[in-house]
C-alpha cells in the first residue's frame, strides 16, 4: 500500500468527528486498552536505557506516548499519522503536555518516516488489522524493521481473532463495558466489514518473513493480543 493510499484510507476511517470522540470511546471498544498500554510501559522500561527513541506508528490522538513520556522523562519519540484528525489532536495534547521537544511527528506513514532512523523500540498498538493485504501488511512490517537497531522490540496490540471469526463473546462484553444495543451491532458490523485481520499464526509468519523473531505474547483479553516481536539481528 503506498503512503498516499494508506493516509486516503485512514482520512476514511479516523474522520474529524470519530477522531474527536476516539478517546471517550476506546476504553468501550477495545478491552484491556489502558492495561495493555501499562504493560507495554513496563516491558520497555525493563528493556531500555533511561535515553531512549521510540517510533510509534498509527500514534492516534497520542496516549502511547504521553504514557511513555511522563514516566520516562530521557525518552524521545518518532509519531507517525496518517489521519490529519487524528493528528491534530495528537499535536494539541503533546503541547499540553509540554513535550513539543521531545516529540518529532510525521504525518503519513511508517515509509514516510526517515529512512536511517534506528529507533531503540516501536510501538504499533491498533494499527495491523486496518492494513489490507497481506502484502500491505508485510510492508508495514518491513518498514518498522528498517528503521529500528538490531534487537531492537516492536511492541504492538493486534485484534486476532480465532478462525478469522468475530467472537460473540465480545459483543457481550462490549455490552457490560458500557456500549448500547445499537453501538455493540455498529462495532460488529465495522469489525466484520472494514477490518483485515489476521490470525496468530499468519501475523508471526508475516513478522519472520519482515525481519522479526518469532512474536512472544505478553497480555491478552479476548482476540486483542499484545506482541513483544524482535527485530533479528541479522535483517538488514
Amino acid at each position: 500500500m503506498t503512503s498516499s493510499k494508506t493516509a486516503a484510507k485512514t482520512s476514511t476511517l479516523f474522520s474529524a468527528a470519530f477522531a474527536e470522540t476516539y478517546e471517550t470511546r476506546i476504553d468501550r471498544l477495545v478491552p484491556g486498552y489502558r492495561l495493555a498500554h501499562e504493560l507495554t510501559l513496563a516491558r520497555l522500561a525493563a528493556g531500555l536505557p533511561d535515553e531512549a527513541t521510540i517510533l510509534v506508528a498509527g500514534a492516534g490522538t497520542g496516549t502511547e506516548i504521553l504514557i511513555q513520556a511522563s514516566h520516562r522523562p530521557g525518552w524521545r519519540f518518532i509519531a507517525v499519522e496518517p489521519s490529519p484528525d487524528m493528528l491534530a489532536i495528537l499535536k494539541a495534547r503533546v503541547a499540553k503536555a509540554g513535550l513539543g521537544d521531545r516529540v518529532e511527528i510525521v504525518e503519513g506513514t511508517v515509509e514516510d518516516a526517515d529512512a536511517g532512523l534506528r529507533a531503540d523500540a516501536c510501538i504499533a498498538h491498533l494499527v495491523s488489522h486496518f492494513i489490507k493485504g497481506d502484502g500491505d501488511k508485510l510492508a508495514f512490517f518491513r518498514a518498522i524493521a528498517a528503521r529500528l537497531a538490531p534487537g531492537a522490540g516492536l511492541f504492538h496490540l493486534d485484534y486476532l481473532p480465532e478462525g478469522g471469526t468475530f467472537d460473540p463473546a465480545y459483543r457481550a462484553w462490549a455490552l457490560l463495558a458500557g456500549q448500547t444495543d445499537s453501538e455493540a451491532a455498529t462495532m460488529e458490523k465495522r469489525i466484520r466489514g472494514s477490518w483485515d485481520a489476521a490470525e496468530a499464526a499468519r501475523l508471526a509468519e508475516l513478522l519472520r518473513t519482515a525481519g522479526f523473531d518469532e512474536p512472544q505474547p505478553f497480555f491478552r483479553a479476548l482476540d486483542y493480543h499484545a506482541l513483544a516481536s524482535y527485530r533479528s539481528p541479522e535483517a538488514e
